[in-house]
Formats: C-alpha cells, sequence, structure tokens
C-alpha cells in the first residue's frame, strides 16, 4: 500500500515539474462555462477589450484577453496553448476548421452583427455612393451570388476558382481601399501574395457600378485606423472589413453588405 501511494506521488510530481499547466489538466474547453478563467486571444481592436466586457456579450469571463495583429499570429497562438479560444466569426471558423480538424466551434449567444466598411466622416459623397451600390447588389441578387461563390461553397483547399478581377476605367477616379486579409474567406492574402475572397469580389462589382478604380493597400490589422485617419498622406480611402459596435468619432460605416456571427474557436481534446 505504501509503495503504492508513493508511485501516485511520484507520477503527480513528474506532471508537475514536467510542465503540464493548469489549463492542460481541466481539458479543452467544452462550452461556454468552460471558457471562464481561460486566456482568450483576438484582433487587434480599437478600444481596450477587457475581460469583463467579453462577460456582458459573450456570457462567460475570460482570466485575460489578449490582442494579436494578425490572424496568423491569432491561430497560431490557439494551436501553441499561448491563447485557450479565440474569437472570430463562424464563417472564418469554419474555414479554418476545414483545413485542421483538431480545432472545434463554441457558439455564442448574442445576435449577429453586420459586416462593413469604415471610412473617414468627411467622405460624405463616397459614404453615399457605397451604400447606394450595396443596396443595388442586394437588389439585384449579386451579393447572394457572390456569398455563394467566395463563402458558401468554399475550403481551405477548395478557394473559388478563378479570382476576382477588378475592371480599369480610363480617366476616373481610383479608390483606395485597405485590406488585411484577416478574415478567411472573406478575405485573404492568396499564394501570389494579392488580396482575394468575397471582400476583393464584391469591391470589383462596386467598382463597375460606381464607375470608379478601385486599388487595394495590404494593411496589418494593428495599423488599419491609423492609416485611415492619417492627415499627412493619403494612405486609403476606407477599409475592409468592421463588424460591431465602432467607438471613434471621425469615423464611419457603410451599410451592411454580409452578416456574420462570431464564435470561439478551441481546440479539440
Amino acid at each position: 500500500m505504501r509503495k503504492d501511494r508513493f508511485f501516485a506521488v511520484f507520477i503527480l510530481g513528474l506532471l508537475f515539474f514536467s510542465g503540464c499547466s493548469r489549463r492542460e489538466i481541466r481539458g479543452e474547453p467544452r462550452n461556454l462555462q468552460d471558457l471562464n478563467n481561460r486566456v482568450l486571444g483576438l484582433l487587434v481592436s480599437p478600444v481596450l477589450v477587457e475581460p469583463q466586457d467579453i462577460q456582458a456579450e459573450g456570457g462567460f469571463l475570460p482570466s485575460e484577453v489578449r490582442a494579436f495583429s494578425s490572424s496568423t499570429d491569432l491561430v497560431i497562438a490557439l494551436k501553441t496553448k499561448r491563447v485557450d479560444a479565440m474569437l472570430t466569426t463562424v464563417e472564418t471558423s469554419r474555414f479554418l476548421i476545414s483545413a485542421d480538424m483538431k480545432l472545434d466551434i463554441i457558439s455564442l449567444t448574442q445576435p449577429g452583427n453586420g459586416l462593413r466598411m469604415i471610412l473617414r466622416d468627411t467622405d460624405t459623397a463616397l459614404l453615399e455612393e457605397l451604400n447606394s451600390g450595396i443596396k443595388a447588389l442586394k437588389a439585384e441578387g449579386t451579393l447572394d451570388k457572390l456569398y455563394d461563390r467566395y463563402i458558401t461553397n468554399v475550403t481551405a483547399d477548395r478557394l473559388a476558382a478563378a479570382p476576382a478581377q477588378l475592371p480599369l476605367i480610363e480617366g476616373t477616379q481610383t479608390i483606395l481601399v485597405g485590406i488585411n486579409g484577416d478574415l478567411p474567406p472573406y478575405d485573404y492574402i492568396s499564394a501570389d501574395g494579392k488580396p482575394a475572397g468575397f471582400n476583393v469580389a464584391l469591391m470589383g462589382e462596386l467598382s463597375r457600378a460606381l464607375g470608379k478604380n478601385v486599388q487595394f493597400v495590404t494593411i496589418p490589422s494593428d495599423a488599419r485606423f491609423s492609416a485611415l485617419l492619417s492627415k499627412n498622406t493619403r494612405r486609403m480611402d476606407l477599409f475592409f472589413w468592421f463588424y460591431g459596435n465602432l467607438s471613434i468619432d471621425s469615423l464611419v460605416l457603410t451599410e451592411a453588405y454580409a452578416e456574420v456571427d462570431e464564435c470561439i474557436l478551441v481546440r479539440k481534446e
């Protein structure tokens, strides 16, 4: 009996000193309740997100919220157990799961958000044009067709067969569109280094509808707001994408062009 007790104590000590963390002992989270006192990762936001903010909207209280400047860094942090879970959209989660079956989704209870573009509040004419264009594409069914092609029928190993082609219109204005590629399959950076996905295809259709050229500017998530508000140089005119509440007075949002549901992406056991 004493030998058995010694063996049990030895095993517990070995687990402790081998670096087995408290999170690993508890296992991976499987539901919202399991997410309490865990480390949550998310993409960098224009405002500091505290655990209490997550509790108010998500229904659980993480021990810590860590912000990452790119979705690649965020996914790596999840896989390497630097965070226990990541906040993202259902569509992005399904896309990532199609490439890695060792991930799983925990649903949230709050209603979905509209996916929108951000631009300066002084660009009222451009805002009106974009809103009119979005409404027209909705009414004629073009948005639904783009969604099926670039979101519904896309997986990580089966991206849209051909990238969206942007029109080139002579003698007209060029809109500088910021994009980070951090919300696949809505937008991502393709193997040739070019922006691709639903948002790019949408902007191509808006270019045709508005009679204006579009030039994409790739910019990190943590620099998008400062770049848009830059007064010294014109770095971009609008930015894809945003969902949720915008708390910056000098920026405005377009009409929603798609609806997204947030969820929590976790590792499987």
